[in-house]
């Protein structure tokens, strides 16, 4: 055997040894075998942290790899600050080492129509597909494509004070027989009342500052709505949205109902006279506030916001969203879809507990319905109304969350201030139309 012939010989060997360690990508290229590496950008997350949100997402993180070894995950943290804004811009403008991040509703429009994300369609399974609720979508969904997987939404409900309900012999409604607007109202003149001491308790209240979303489930119980379901039009200004806003600006000029401040004071503000004052008997709120009432013992008890001409129940709140981003590499974008999924499905609530902040939006996510308060914002969940997600400005959410003011504090009528943030919103909805 000849020394060219022997070196042919090696040659050979030496490229079969490499073709064995290399793997063909969907894609078509070749990468290096072994785990499939993806870049996590999780909020509030802190490595080696022992806050809540940094101990689950490090447990998540942990059984999803155990259960897809093929699969390696890199946790990126970013605070929940400008400071955060900006890394995780950077890094989706660099297109390069971030596969998964945590979505805003009114980013993902923007993100979707630069072509950052990737659609997350072909990667439901029919099992996904009939587990999630039908509203589920509803805040993920740009022209007509899905962006986005949901992770839970703050179904905002009606908490009651018992000792004051019971106090003034009012009788809890339930999900199957919720308060008709006409009974709420009824309900909220009795607990509006003066105590022994002099006390004045109010029937109700909610952050209504401007801005605030607390009553927005209110605005939606007489079928309008603030946008057409596909967003292009602005409809708040149609019958249906002016008699819902009329009945909210009620309960303070009509009916008496709602502290002096109402319309003004903001979430903390409205939270200390429900909690530590007690001179509010019922409350809009979001189900964050939860833990602290249980917390301190409070007499609560999680009511269905009340059902108004529509004749259904109705909640609204805001959504935690995953998105993927869209790379070259399709292994790198399907793992990223596999660990969303994860992330937003039963099957985590059940590994890591504490993982529910909020409702799922699966019907086989029960982990947050823990007790009976809470059963009854998972419940919700079944009857969301939402926005289509448009990337609006930042000054046309004050203008409109003024006008949202002026009705409260009796400034304007419902329809005056509706006719006149229309050809202002629709304005910016049409200057976002391809």
């Amino acid at each position: 055997m000849n020394r060219s012939y022997s070196l042919m010989v090696v040659m050979v060997v030496l490229a079969l040894v490499v073709s064995a360690c290399t793997a063909v990508a969907p894609g078509g290229g070749a990468t290096t075998s072994g785990p499939v590496k993806i870049v996590f950008y999780q909020r509030g997350y802190v490595e080696g942290g022992t806050d809540a949100g940094s101990v689950n997402t490090a447990k998540a993180i942990e059984v999803f790899e155990a259960n897809n070894p093929d699969i390696d995950v890199e946790i990126v943290g970013i605070p929940w600050t400008a400071e955060g804004d900006t890394k995780l811009e950077t890094a989706l403008a660099g297109g390069t080492d971030i596969n998964i991040f945590r979505v805003t509703s009114p980013n993902l429009p923007r993100y979707a129509k630069q072509g950052i994300l990737s659609e997350i369609t072909p990667y439901l399974t029919d099992e996904d597909k009939a587990d999630f609720y039908e509203s589920a979508f509803q805040v993920a969904t740009v022209d007509g494509k899905v962006w986005a997987w949901p992770l839970w939404v703050t179904a905002i409900s009606l908490f009651a004070n018992t000792d004051i309900l019971a106090e003034r012999g009012v009788e809890l409604p339930t999900m199957d027989d919720p308060w008709t607007w006409d009974e709420f109202v009824a309900a909220a003149k009795q607990l509006t009342y003066t105590r022994d001491d002099g006390t004045q308790v109010y029937g109700f209240s909610a952050s209504s500052k401007w801005g605030a979303v607390e009553y927005y489930p209110l605005m939606y119980i007489d079928g309008g709505r603030i946008l057409s379901p596909d967003g292009t039009q602005f409809v708040q200004n149609q019958p249906e949205g002016v008699s819902a806003l009329d009945k909210i600006a009620s309960l303070a000029l009509e009916h008496k109902v709602t502290p002096p401040d109402f319309g003004t004071v903001d979430q903390a503000g409205v939270r200390a006279q429900f909690k530590d004052n007690q001179t509010v008997a019922l409350l809009m709120s979001t189900p964050g506030f939860i833990p602290d009432l249980e917390g301190s013992n409070f007499p609560l008890a999680v009511l269905p916001p009340p059902m108004g001409d529509m004749g259904k129940l109705v909640t609204n709140g805001a959504f935690g969203l995953f998105a993927v981003v869209d790379v070259e590499d399709e292994a790198k974008e399907a793992a990223a879809h596999k660990l969303a999924s994860y992330l937003t499905g039963s099957q985590v609530a059940q590994d890591v507990q504490g993982w529910q902040l909020a409702p799922g939006l699966r019907r086989s996510n029960t982990a947050y319905a823990t007790t009976p308060n809470r059963e009854v914002v998972a419940k919700l969940v079944e009857y969301g109304v939402y926005e289509a997600p448009v990337a609006t400005s930042a000054e046309l959410g004050a203008q409109y969350g003024a006008a949202l003011q002026a009705i409260i504090l009796g400034e304007q009528t419902a329809q005056e201030a509706m006719d006149a943030i229309a050809p202002v919103y629709q304005a910016e909805l049409d200057a976002l139309k391809p």
